[in-house]
């Protein structure tokens, strides 16, 4: 992967995008697209449907499957907090609006033709994505493993009669999917012709109650009895957190029979992510080279965390140490600037230790903001360090406070980081997180709650926008041809590569 000199936001689509191109922003990067069991965008029902929360209903008045009137009709009197995502209120929004416009969209001449040439383009996933979901729904949301004996086991005989008594659900959801495809090719293309790349976010693991589980078991570690996890994912406890237990499970890294078969899937997944984004996140990374298992008690099914300890993956064969897999693969890294002030000075995460193939962050959806770090997470030693780096005189305590958010901001962007990313919370000097690692949320629940942050146009002030412009031309990361280019007098001799071709 090849990143110029560059900077960019961390927002996800649900709190609402911002425009980046006032700013000079070439990075726009989010959190995974994909169908959810939660609020949260990392527990999927697939790993390549889209999500349908995320359709814009002004768009299916565009793409003539919604029209002008059915939308006002179906909005009379539908108002959303502006602060937060009320899940459970959008999900019964957004399936009226695409209940209406399938209905539209069928009474079309050419809509099977449409919905045809989309199933062979997806052909490798989204058949078992389909029937998925209407055997889900048939059943109440049961878990797969708790669905008939013929359904449960993916036979053959069964889906071939669900297809045919069930033709105008499945082609629903395959409607959905298209106008998902659709809409976000159109907001990709608009983000490209503005010189944005969007940076996506691909999930490690899976979820279990998973198209991708229930149509490919083999490849997890699951009882053959029960069809459930014998272990699940998750990551020991530090300092900040307890042990998170992710309830997600592992895959058959391991197992010599399955190993090609795991690698294909896991090659077409990336594919797919990698037709959607122009550069694709690996949350995660680390699970590559070691995953950490948690064994699921045989008498309580509920995880045993004393046992809880880490395994070696395939990668172990190639290299023993994840950054040696990353820079074999010419991956860039990640700096996260919160954890630079702990220790000095050989701290990889502490600015001038920062390299040129690695992408620096104010913050990430999972850590306290900066402002959040600095009033309730840095330890007295990690504050004087700080100051100490930032070196700017403050006449008290609560006006260095003040500046934090943007002593993060310019410190990411001088440094010599080809990708800076700014949280958008940090960019607004809020204090308020996208995520608390471990705490529950609910698809049924419409108050704050992990997730469910959105930001208001009026918070994202003309003063902002320009003071972050400007902090983005100083730093480069706005240049012409990507990188500086020095005067040809102190070009080294012999060394052509700062010449334009």
């Amino acid at each position: 992967m090849k990143l110029e000199r560059s900077a960019g936001i961390l927002l996800h689509i649900t709190s609402l995008p911002s425009k980046y191109a006032e700013t000079k922003q070439k990075l726009w990067q989010i959190l995974p697209l994909t169908t959810i069991n939660c609020p949260s965008p990392y527990s999927s029902e697939s790993s390549c449907g889209g999500n349908p929360w995320l359709i814009s209903p002004e768009k299916l008045t565009d793409m003539n499957v919604l029209s002008s009137e059915d939308l006002e009709l179906l909005t009379n009197g539908t108002k959303f907090h502006g602060d937060y995502v009320s899940f459970k209120d959008v999900n019964e929004f957004k399936e009226k609006l695409l209940k209406k416009s399938f209905e539209n969209f069928q009474n079309s001449k050419n809509h099977k033709e449409i919905l045809d040439k989309f199933y062979a383009d997806q052909s490798f996933w989204i058949d078992d994505f389909v029937l998925f979901m209407i055997i889900k729904s048939q059943h109440k949301g049961l878990p797969w493993n708790e669905w008939p004996s013929a359904l449960r086991h993916h036979d053959p005989a069964a889906l071939d009669e669900l297809r045919r008594t069930n033709r105008n659900e499945y082609e629903y959801h395959l409607f959905v999917q298209y106008i998902f495809d659709q809409q976000w090719k159109q907001l990709k293309k608009y983000a490209n012709e503005k010189n944005i790349q969007i940076i996506g976010d691909m999930a490690m693991y899976v979820d279990y109650n998973s198209v991708d589980v229930w149509a490919n078991s083999k490849l997890f570690k699951l009882d053959s009895n029960t069809m459930r996890p014998t272990v699940v994912s998750g990551f020991p406890a530090d300092e900040n957190y307890d042990i998170q237990i992710w309830n997600q499970p592992v895959y058959q890294w391991n197992d010599a029979n399955i190993r090609q078969d795991l690698f294909q899937w896991w090659i077409r997944r990336i594919e797919k992510s990698l037709s959607m984004y122009d550069i694709v996140r690996l949350d995660h990374f680390r699970g590559f080279v070691q995953h950490y298992v948690i064994p699921i008690d045989a008498q309580t099914s509920k995880p045993n965390t004393s046992d809880a300890h880490w395994v070696n993956t395939p990668s172990e064969e190639l290299t023993r140490e994840v950054f040696q897999l990353r820079d074999a693969m010419k991956f860039y890294g990640i700096r996260i600037l919160q954890m630079g002030f702990y220790c000095y000075p050989d701290n990889i995460y502490s600015p001038h230790n920062y390299l040129p193939n690695s992408i620096a962050y104010t913050g990430t959806h999972d850590n306290a903001t900066s402002l959040e770090w600095w009033t309730s997470v840095a330890r007295r030693e990690e504050k004087d360090l700080f100051k100490k780096y930032v070196h700017r005189p403050c006449s008290s305590e609560v006006d260095f406070e003040k500046h934090i958010p943007w002593y993060f901001i310019q410190m990411i962007l001088q440094s010599a980081s080809n990708g800076a990313i700014v949280l958008m919370q940090d960019l607004l000097s809020v204090n308020v997180r996208m995520n608390y690692p471990g705490k529950d949320s609910s698809m049924e629940e419409n108050g704050p709650q992990n997730w469910s942050w959105r930001f208001k146009w009026s918070q994202l002030t003309s003063n902002i926008r320009e003071e972050l412009k400007e902090l983005t031309e100083m730093y480069g990361r706005n240049l012409l041809y990507g990188k500086a280019i020095p005067p040809k007098d102190m070009i080294m001799q012999g060394d052509s590569s700062f010449f334009l071709k």
